[in-house]
């Protein structure tokens, strides 16, 4: 990170008037400022901060705090009521998807006018052109009109479009909030690769982004600066107080709300025992609507999916089984599974390895193994012609809601020292339905969760130190 500060916010300040009727903007008119027919509302107050070069910075705060109008600013899209913004170098901003485009025109014809509004001229976006249509992938869609494309679409067309201009600061308002798995982690890579010599301001909601990304975290609150400074901290204090102000509400939801006479028996009940063993809860509600609500659902293998390697093998089958070996479109999470893979081999190998990897939407490895270990000391030598059948087999964890890709790959050598044969990325994709609150990235299946009240005595004893004699 350079020590050149390329972004300079001083007591930065944006006021709107709020009128309660729609004559009163007539009045304050007529009046000239005599009287004041409006109230003022300040979606930012008093914002000071740096940004250096090579920095990248996360915005967060709850709905309203002021973080896109903040961005607005920093983009030039909206003017401030007071303070100064400096910025040294070209700015490319995804405040809103498909900002700047045309919706009558074509994704081509948007390519070109929306790389003018950057700063591009047409012999500049001509020398780009190819890579924007690659990086979007939208096919042909980039000569059907903006106006029928999705929203995600758009999305990949506009940033395939910022990320190749040559900014100096990347602006993302919630951008990657919509598109596919494969997509977003071809962004996050993207982000990843661009924040060693630029500089990136990333407005989220989703906090292990923030933590994975930044270098630097402001956590806006009612249009002013709450706390600047590292990811972990600022973060952490941010959910606490999330969480505490949740729990305000629902405190006060719970004094509204009149008991019941079942709720205090159970109450009572609950009170009276002393060990309560539970498996989770949900188990039993899968068991019963298994096809309803199904833990995770997954699609099949995509044997186009872009792979690179010497091409001495190639995968033609992936699936998931289960212990019978039955093909398996959704499970709940927590049972045992079986990921299969076939692969047809085309030369000769002495030692070949097969592994794979579940990756989110960041790009982040989950979980995967590969099967090196298990027999680097008996491998299985293979003639071009044969079919090698891989299985992994284990209890398959659970994910927090969203899309998830599988990497996988065959090689032929040591885990240090191998001839890549088929890289795959993002063969097969799953859909995780969770709903439970976890928290964290992989969640753990329990075979047993169990809360004892136990013996004031017992505890007593058990907690005296021991003599040392």
């Amino acid at each position: 990170m350079s020590s050149e500060v390329i972004v300079d916010v001083k007591n930065l300040s944006k006021k709107y008037e709020i009128y309660s009727q729609p004559y009163h903007r007539l009045l304050q008119t007529l009046f000239m400022g005599h009287r004041q027919f409006y109230k003022e509302f300040y979606a930012l107050k008093d914002i000071t901060f740096t940004v250096r070069k090579g920095e990248c910075i996360g915005i967060i705060g709850r709905n309203g705090a002021g973080k896109s109008t903040l961005l607005q600013v920093l983009a030039e899209t909206l003017y401030p009521t007071s303070g100064e913004v400096n910025i040294n170098g070209r700015i490319a901003a995804l405040l809103e998807l498909g900002s700047g485009f045309n919706p009558e025109f074509t994704g081509v014809e948007n390519i070109y006018m929306y790389g003018a509004i950057l700063g591009l001229n047409n012999q500049q976006i001509n020398e780009r052109y190819q890579k924007i249509v690659d990086f979007a992938d939208i096919g042909d869609a980039i000569n059907q009109p903006v106006k029928t494309y999705s929203s995600g679409m758009a999305m990949r067309l506009a940033f395939a479009v910022a990320a190749h201009i040559d900014a100096d600061i990347l602006i993302v308002d919630e951008a990657l909030a919509v598109g596919d798995v494969v997509f977003v982690q071809k962004c996050f890579a993207f982000l990843r690769n661009f924040i060693k010599d630029h500089t990136v301001i990333l407005v989220t909601h989703d906090i292990a982004s923030v933590r994975d990304l930044c270098d630097r975290v402001i956590w806006l609150k009612d249009g002013r600066i709450e706390a600047d400074g590292d990811p972990r901290i600022v973060t952490d204090d941010y959910l606490a107080y999330c969480y505490e102000d949740t729990s305000k509400a629902e405190a006060q939801s719970e004094v509204e709300a009149e008991e019941t006479p079942a709720e205090t028996a159970v109450e009572k009940s609950a009170e009276e025992k002393t060990v309560t063993k539970s498996v989770d809860p949900r188990a039993e509600l899968w068991q019963e609507r298994w096809e309803s609500v199904p833990q995770y659902r997954f699609f099949e293998f995509d044997e186009n999916a872009p792979s690179f390697g010497k091409g001495g093998a190639k995968m033609r089958r992936v699936t998931f089984c289960d212990e019978e070996g039955n093909q398996l479109h959704a499970v709940a999470g927590g049972e045992r599974v079986r990921l299969v893979f076939e692969i047809d081999i085309l030369e000769d190998m002495v030692s070949p390895i097969v592994g794979f990897a579940f990756r989110n939407q960041r790009g982040e490895n989950l979980f995967g193994d590969n099967t090196f270990e298990c027999y680097q000391n008996n491998p299985v030598p293979l003639k071009a012609g044969e079919v090698l059948e891989a299985v992994f087999e284990f209890e398959m964890p659970r994910l927090p809601s969203g899309e998830y890709a599988m990497h996988a790959a065959i090689a032929d050598g040591t885990q240090d020292e191998h001839v890549q044969h088929q890289w795959f990325h993002n063969c097969l994709t799953m859909t995780s339905l969770y709903h439970g609150k976890t928290g964290v990235l992989v969640g753990i299946p329990m075979h047993e969760i169990s809360l004892k009240r136990m013996d004031k005595s017992t505890t007593a004893e058990n907690t005296e130190p021991e003599n040392p004699a």
